[in-house]
């Protein structure tokens, strides 16, 4: 990986912001809160620089084409909606990448659950509701979000709404661009247990699938594990029902369906997935029905099957004369 460090904190970057602090220095980007010395109230930003991590010029300019294509699609959305952040770029003469990100005060849920642990069904029916709505914005928009994990989301310092950052967003796109050019950084590659196996896998991404992600977000605010330490990797299967003995079991069937690892079995929409938290009675009501029907449809079809193997036999005349 070859990496390039910015301008010292007593300089502007872009002739424009101020840096305040560092905020991180990962794999892909270094960040800092920086503020905006253009505007009479030097409103505070976060500043991204996307690192060069290839001397291979013509996969460093795809790599980089890839992330302004990025930006420019989030630059519709950010700051409209509540829960997503205003964004911009720029770049330096040297070609590097700047994104420029609203700075919003508050914790991740990550962060979240290290000062409190494991939330009550409650707050998280609350959390997920209010990241459903944000998220059937974006499905509205045509957008699917490529990095829903708990670092990457914010409890907001205000009132308490869950927040996007972009940090997770713009790791994703790297990693992906990275890998179809077949460069595997295994060691320094961000990896997250909440991406289903198409995203991960096949590079596919569907509105099921960020549904999958808010449902082990939800496993992991009530259990207060990752993951990776509750998928049994031989069945694929998420074994998190006993660390959370509390929880309703018309609400662990809305995690689990969320979770389905085919993405033809989860909800198809948030709002689907949004009306089954409000009602989750009913939504249990409604799933026993339709296993019902399932099961009698499965026993329909067995015996037609064992009709064709087992066909009755041919009634014989006898003639006597």
């Amino acid at each position: 990986m070859v990496s390039t460090s910015i301008a010292p904190a007593q300089t502007l970057l872009h002739e424009r912001y101020q840096v305040v602090r560092i905020l991180e220095d990962g794999p892909w980007s270094i960040a800092w809160l920086a503020e905006d010395t253009q505007l009479p109230s030097r409103r505070q930003c976060i500043i991204r620089q996307v690192k060069t991590l290839t001397t291979n010029e013509q996969i460093q300019k795809q790599l980089c084409d890839r992330i302004q294509t990025e930006i420019a699609a989030w630059q519709r959305l950010g700051g409209i909606h509540g829960q997503i952040p205003w964004v911009s770029s720029f770049t330096d003469p040297q070609g590097q990448i700047f994104l420029i990100e609203e700075w919003i005060s508050g914790i991740t849920l990550s962060q979240k659950l290290q000062e409190s642990g494991p939330l009550d069904e409650a707050n998280v029916r609350d959390i997920l509701a209010s990241l459903l709505s944000l998220v059937d914005y974006l499905h509205q928009n045509q957008m699917v979000h490529c990095a829903l994990e708990p670092n990457n989301i914010l409890l907001r310092a205000d009132d308490n709404k869950p927040v996007l950052q972009y940090g997770g967003m713009l790791n994703q796109v790297i990693t992906n661009a990275l890998l179809e050019n077949n460069i595997r950084p295994i060691a320094w590659m961000p990896s997250s247990g909440y991406l289903p196996h198409e995203q991960i896998v096949l590079d596919q991404h569907y509105y099921s699938s960020n549904l999958y992600s808010l449902g082990l977000i939800g496993i992991y605010l009530l259990t207060g594990q990752d993951p990776y330490n509750l998928i049994n990797l031989s069945t694929g299967t998420c074994e998190w029902r006993p660390l959370a003995t509390k929880t309703d079991f018309a609400f662990a069937a809305i995690l689990n369906k969320a979770i389905a690892k085919v993405p033809g079995e989860r909800f198809m929409t948030a709002q689907q997935m949004l009306t089954a938290l409000a009602a989750p009675k009913q939504f249990e009501q409604d799933s026993l029905k339709d296993h019902i029907v399932l099961m009698r449809q499965m026993g329909v079809y067995l015996n037609s099957c064992l009709l064709r193997l087992n066909p009755a036999e041919q009634t014989i005349s006898s003639y006597s004369g």
